[in-house]
């Protein structure tokens, strides 16, 4: 029969092939923690990472750690047990009787980014004592994490210059080389500092609550809430209690009095996400709110002051829908003081890539697939797809391609894309003209499908009308011909 040791050692060495998936230190540094806790069955673990960006995770939550321990172990440079009954530190036997406990392990942990670390791990009373075979396992396990630490830190470096050299940028969660995010993001930077509302406007995927949440986050507003509200999924009921609250028994079912978002954002930012879907009633109401700045629950008679700012984002065709009476013109010039136009991700150029790699990232760390690259056949399907349903219709495509694809490489079937992939390949076209070659493919489709109803035809597509019709002017397409 196996000893604990030997069962210890054999599990260690299979999660070291887990911790070698994990390319970010920011994702391997928590695997560490949880991986040693579980294969030498401690109660509690910490690991401290001094340094320009310190780090302190503890599992669980609050841990009472032996400062008398770690110093020793730093003394050792290696590491150390210590047991309940072992008489050689005061010190440490009062933690170890304080805190319950039956023994103590702990060594220094050391980064690129700082030589004065530890992973500290630690067992309830009643529990068997660490051993010295536990020690040496620990031991030797810490060594190679500190080399996994060592190589997720250069691959960082790596990236980082990497992402120099092609003018990759990060602002935040918004990464992109494109001159048109560059635009965007310039000018989320201006309006950033400022009172002033703001409008968001771009088709359906393309990111209008990353941008809201970055402007937000780099306010004056930013220690305070950021509440986002989807307008078109609330129902027209409970759209004035929801965002402005009511007062106990105001209606059936109000059993407490209740704070709208407007309140809960107090200080903060409000984003109102699909404002275009507001039913008109609400419009009004929601004029008043920006025009005195205070809001009235539902069910009271007297004003709440409200210091909030307003972020909104439509992909409606405001314009067209205040001609057709459907929003208030009034409140459209409110909230039309700054808008900021998102571009469709079918005009980011190699953004599509980029956006790729990060989602690719991102997943398989999440689904404990490990990493995975995009094979050049499908970058190339990818920079030829219209993408209609913009950045959330590639994170959905990359989502799934992580389930489907082998041996690390996601090709352009585990994307969805061989259509675009053999256009691509058979066209001696560049990739942008492949590219609207797909688009007037599937416009023409969907033309044909509806009867030339550029409205039924936008449906069918997940786009806005207005954009149909600028896709269709770019590419010389005439609703008469399908007719």
């Amino acid at each position: 029969m196996k000893s604990n040791s030997m069962l210890a050692t054999e599990k260690m060495l299979d999660v070291i092939n887990i911790l070698l998936d994990e390319q970010r230190p920011d994702f391997l540094f928590p695997k560490i923690l949880e991986v040693v806790q579980d294969v030498l069955r401690a109660d509690a673990a910490v690991l401290d990472i001094a340094g320009e960006k310190p780090l302190h995770l503890t599992r669980p939550e609050n841990v009472s750690i032996s400062i008398s321990a770690i110093r020793l172990a730093k003394t050792e440079n290696k590491a150390v047990v210590w047991n309940q009954l072992d008489d050689d530190s005061v010190d440490l036997s009062k933690s170890i009787v304080q805190n319950q406990l039956t023994s103590i392990m702990v060594s220094p942990f050391r980064t690129p980014d700082s030589e004065s670390g530890y992973l500290y791990l630690q067992r309830a009373a009643r529990e068997e004592p660490f051993t010295e075979d536990d020690s040496k396992l620990f031991d030797a396990f810490v060594g190679v994490c500190e080399k996994f630490a060592f190589a997720a830190f250069d691959r960082l470096r790596d990236k980082e210059s990497l992402d120099v050299l092609k003018n990759v940028k990060r602002r935040g969660d918004i990464i992109y080389s494109s001159k048109q995010m560059d635009d965007v993001v310039a000018l989320a930077d201006k309006l950033a500092p400022l009172p002033m509302p703001v409008i968001i406007r771009g088709e359906t995927g393309t990111g209008k609550e990353v941008i809201a949440r970055y402007i937000h986050s780099h306010s004056p507003r930013a220690d305070r809430p950021f509440i986002a509200v989807n307008c078109g999924a609330i129902p027209e009921n409970l759209m004035e209690s929801l965002l402005f609250g009511h007062a106990k028994g105001s209606f059936t079912g109000a059993i407490d009095n209740r704070k709208g978002f407007f309140e809960e954002a107090e200080g903060g930012t409000i984003f109102l996400d699909e404002i275009g879907e507001l039913p008109l009633n609400m419009q009004v109401k929601l004029l008043r709110v920006l025009q005195e700045k205070h809001i009235t629950r539902v069910g009271e008679n007297w004003d709440i002051p409200v210091n909030v700012r307003v972020i909104s984002a439509t992909h409606v065709d405001l314009e067209q829908a205040v001609k057709e009476k459907k929003f208030r013109e009034d409140l459209y010039f409110r909230i039309q003081v700054m808008p900021l136009n998102l571009p469709p991700l079918r005009d980011r150029g190699q953004d599509v890539v980029l956006l790729a790699e990060e989602f690719l990232t991102r997943y398989g760390a999440e689904y404990g697939r490990g990493k995975f690259h995009l094979s050049r056949s499908a970058e190339k399907a990818m920079l030829g797809y219209h993408w209609p349903g913009n950045v959330r219709e590639l994170e959905n495509r990359i989502q799934k391609a992580l389930v489907q694809a082998v041996h690390g490489v996601v090709q352009p079937k585990d994307l969805g894309l061989d259509d675009a992939e053999a256009l691509v390949k058979d066209s001696p076209r560049t990739l942008k003209e492949a590219r609207e070659a797909v688009e007037r493919e599937v416009i023409s489709r969907a033309l044909k499908d509806s009867g030339a109803n550029l409205t039924l035809a936008a449906t069918i597509l997940g786009i806005d009308r207005k954009v149909l019709r600028e896709i269709m002017e770019r590419l010389g397409i005439k609703k008469e011909n399908f007719k």
